[in-house]
């Protein structure tokens, strides 16, 4: 959490910031050294040195992080882009496949009333005398196939036994 929050503290920094603490570091160094040719301030330079120093480490290690920062979120940018597209053709996919579903679910249903009314019409051949009779192995057997498909189907072969 804690690192989050430094990030977004960091990035919303302007990107000339680095350079110029960076600098200020670097100034601070050499007017150091200056400013220990005077020996009312030369006590004090034996801070003023390594602080410049550790400023001008500190500005420059920033300014790459800065710069990691920005190919990260230029990364990020192409990879959003990307998912929009996927995520679009991901809908449109199944838009499709949608539809071929529905397109299937209704010539299995059509079939289905087709079978129906073939066996309302044979019925009565059916029940006349209690044996099969040709058109209805038929009708089983164009039942059983499946209407979205050429392979896949199903044969039934009834004999009966005359008692």
């Amino acid at each position: 959490m804690f690192a989050w929050l430094i990030q977004q503290i960091i990035g919303d920094l302007p990107s000339w910031l680095w350079p110029a603490i960076a600098g200020g570091g670097f100034a601070i160094y050499f007017f150091s050294g200056v400013l220990s040719h005077f020996p009312q301030i030369k006590p004090y330079t034996f801070l003023l040195r390594p602080a410049g120093l550790a400023l001008t480490i500190f500005g420059i290690f920033m300014y790459g992080g800065a710069g990691v920062s920005a190919i990260y979120r230029e990364q990020i940018q192409e990879m959003e882009a990307k998912m929009a597209v996927a995520q679009q053709a991901s809908k449109d996919t199944n838009v499709l496949v949608e539809q071929k579903h529905q397109q299937k679910v209704k010539v299995i249903h059509d079939t289905k009333i087709v079978v129906q009314k073939e066996i309302q019409t044979v019925e009565k051949r059916i029940d006349a005398e209690c044996k099969l009779d040709p058109a209805v192995v038929k009708i089983i057997n164009e039942a059983a196939k499946n209407p979205n498909t050429t392979k896949g189907t199903v044969s039934v072969e009834v004999t009966g036994d005359k008692k």
